[in-house]
């Protein structure tokens, strides 16, 4: 059984009840009109975005941000340090914003299937000219592939909708894209983090472009975790949101690729990968506090 969105939306629900000083934010609609969430924790000046779930087999990545930020915020309350980090400092200096699942649509497809009733499903059985869609779907509910919708070397990488590598009819082209770049603009976001799966490693840079201390972030964030550094290649190496905020902003932006295995990775891997991703992004506050 995957992570959907009502799964998410309920285990929210719970956090926002039990962490009254947790901020929830609708930073937009997806295409089918569900709300994309956004919790905030922390009221230091540094600001920290992280978002995951962009596309529809990768719904781990949201069950993983969901789970930090329980953890994060008991830690917080607690007033204990976190896998050796002092969380209650960490709030005090950064803030930190979480959109677990950027494409609700697309996760629905990928966990719960078509329902031929659904005008947006019957679309995308006509224009993919495929009928099963559970194992595939990585777009979202009009075949757009949001990691491949920014405005960063934006390309269409296939030349029309389906279920992965259709970058749209141009650049920021889908609400979901542009809830992210609309709230990353208005919120003055220092750092980004992206989690994807799968394959343990850390993407830094875009064409070249990185902030002064991205390089170092990333190694110290690969020791905690035991990932690697990588230069992405191919379809990976553009149209992607750390991608275009790299280029927009200048800032440190990363791409985590979490665990190893096939898409969809099982909801069992979930604490095999938490404790290395939750140190990776302790680790990442911690080298933001310390840029000039």
């Amino acid at each position: 059984m995957g992570y959907d969105y009502d799964k998410m939306i309920h285990e929210m629900r719970l956090f926002t009840e039990k962490h009254d000083d947790a901020e929830k934010i609708i930073i937009g609609k997806s295409v089918m009109g569900r709300e994309i969430p956004c919790i905030k924790i922390g009221s230091g000046d540094k600001k920290l975005f992280m978002s995951g779930a962009y596309h529809g087999l990768e719904y781990l990545t949201a069950a993983l941000l969901v789970k930090f930020m329980s953890c994060y915020a008991d830690s917080i309350d607690s007033g204990q340090e976190y896998h050796g980090y002092d969380t209650k400092r960490l709030s005090d200096m950064v803030t930190i914003y979480i959109a677990p699942m950027v494409n609700p649509d697309g996760v629905d497809i990928a966990v719960n299937g078509l329902d031929i009733t659904n005008e947006y499903h019957r679309r995308l059985i006509s224009v993919a000219g495929i009928h099963s869609f559970d194992r595939v779907w990585q777009a979202n509910a009009r075949g757009v592939d949001i990691n491949h919708n920014f405005d960063a070397g934006w390309d269409k990488v296939t030349d029309k909708p389906g279920p992965t590598k259709y970058g749209g009819e141009c650049a920021e082209s889908e609400p979901e894209t542009r809830s992210i770049v609309n709230f990353v603009r208005c919120n003055d976001i220092d750092m980004l983090i992206t989690f994807h799966s799968q394959g343990k490693e850390i993407y830094y840079d875009f064409n070249g472009m990185t902030a002064d201390n991205s390089l170092d972030t990333a190694k110290k964030m690969a020791r905690e975790s035991g990932y690697t550094v990588c230069v992405p290649e191919g379809t990976a190496s553009f149209g992607g949101c750390k991608d275009w905020f790299i280029k927009e902003f200048g800032r440190a932006g990363f791409t985590v690729e979490i665990g190893k295995g096939k898409n969809p990775l099982p909801m069992s891997m979930l604490d095999d990968v938490y404790d290395e991703n939750a140190r990776m992004i302790l680790c990442a506050m911690e080298s933001l506090i310390k840029e000039k």
